[in-house]
């Protein structure tokens, strides 16, 4: 991919992507809290973070606001003029720390070590060596099993996990092993059903972060009308009317029941429907109705799923094989995997995986937003709502929602069925 301003190319559609925003002046990411736009999303999550964790800090003198409180005395000596940094070189002053040290590195630090092709310049002639690579072709690190060679060390050992026997990353829900993390992280994404690559432009979701890339082209192509504010494009001029509202924060849709307003027509007839009870889609099985398709789509799933395998002696059914297999093991009793540490035995692998990890300590799964490490990926997702807020389970009955399935699952059994909490 190559870019058409400047002499920037890249194999990843990723970078390349994120690359273009630089040209664009793309800001995809919308903090709500603080109306601050970012370009990529790890940013955007560390700044959700720090609002959660410490607030928003603001100047009495100016509009100006931050989430980090480091910003607002360098933002102070803006309107004092103080520049209590200075160089002992030159003995030029700067009102920040950043300024300064960039000023120190650009102007009087020394970078000896320079590329004769291109003039990059380093500070170790070991990074010099290493980036000569590119321009001599020269791949010094060949593998003794298929003869292949590599620009660096660690591509090669990436690489020779192609060829072990071993498969260290097993999938918690199957048992399946991969040789890198990136395929295991990959696949289990076909049992949660996870799609967390989210088109900004169109809101398609994708399992894949490259299939959103090749995804995201589509709109490069034929784009009419773009925003001024965030680069979102679109080819339909009523996509254009509906995007700009969020930045305007406009809201030109009135329920005339309640008077509350909304920013879409559809989100505005979603609500409606509270009023009038008006259940528009049945259920093609049992005949019950819903309010919206969405919860109509649960019910289908939850209330009258039929599997491809079905147990003969409990009338339990799957699409899935795996499933059948693991599931039949609690109808013998059979525990065939054992723990080759304490000798303690399980029925299905992925469960002695769990619980292996328990002596060596292992914590595979870490946050995104703070860090903290999970032996278990249910877990972490568990904890990650923490952050996000987000109530992803929806009563398919009333369309409260949840954080947690064993909430769904309890409000569920004592609000609709008339079962009693002990």
């Amino acid at each position: 991919y190559k870019c058409n301003i400047c002499p920037y190319t890249s194999r990843i559609v990723a970078n390349f992507l994120r690359h273009l925003r630089i040209h664009t002046g793309e800001k995809p990411y919308y903090c709500d809290l603080c109306s601050k736009y970012f370009s990529d999303p790890s940013s955007f999550k560390r700044h959700k973070y720090v609002i959660s964790v410490g607030g928003i800090y603001r100047c009495t003198l100016c509009n100006y606001s931050t989430v980090y409180a480091g910003n607002m005395p360098k933002h102070i000596r803006t309107h004092t003029g103080e520049r209590p940094y200075e160089c002992k070189i030159c003995l030029k002053k700067f009102s920040d720390r950043s300024s300064w040290t960039r000023h120190v590195r650009v102007k009087h630090s020394r970078r000896p070590f320079q590329c004769l092709e291109c003039g990059k310049a380093f500070t170790q002639k070991a990074n010099l060596q290493r980036h000569m690579r590119i321009h001599t072709g020269e791949l010094p690190f060949p593998c003794k099993v298929c003869n292949k060679r590599f620009r660096q060390q660690s591509n090669l050992t990436q690489h020779q996990r192609t060829h072990a026997s071993t498969k260290p990353f097993l999938c918690n829900y199957c048992g399946k092993g991969f040789r890198f993390k990136g395929d295991m992280l990959r696949h289990t994404r076909i049992h949660t059903g996870e799609r967390p690559f989210k088109c900004n432009i169109c809101q398609k979701s994708f399992r894949q972060s490259s299939h959103l890339n090749h995804h995201k082209i589509t709109h490069l192509r034929g784009r009419k009308y773009i925003c001024k504010l965030c680069g979102y494009c679109t080819a339909n001029k009523g996509h254009m009317e509906c995007h700009k509202v969020k930045h305007t924060g406009e809201r030109p849709f009135q329920c005339s029941m309640c008077g509350k307003r909304f920013s879409q027509g559809s989100h505005m007839r979603a609500h409606h429907v509270k009023h009038t009870g008006e259940r528009p889609f049945p259920c093609t099985v049992c005949g019950k109705r819903f309010s919206q398709k969405s919860s109509l789509n649960f019910h289908m799933r939850s209330i009258h799923f039929y599997g491809k395998y079905v147990c003969l002696l409990c009338s339990y059914s799957t699409p899935k094989a795996s499933h059948m297999r693991a599931h039949h093991v609690k109808h013998t009793g059979e525990r065939p995997f054992q723990c080759s540490v304490c000798g303690k035995n399980f029925s299905q692998k992925s469960n002695l995986n769990f619980h292996v990890r328990n002596h060596t300590g292992e914590r595979p799964y870490g946050c995104s937003i703070c860090g903290k490490r999970f032996a278990r990926l249910d877990n972490m997702k568990l904890h990650q709502v923490k952050h996000t807020g987000e109530r992803p389970y929806g009563c398919p009955i009333c369309g409260k929602r949840f954080a947690y399935k064993s909430n769904l699952n309890q409000h569920r059994a004592i609000v609709h069925f008339g079962y009693t909490k002990f």
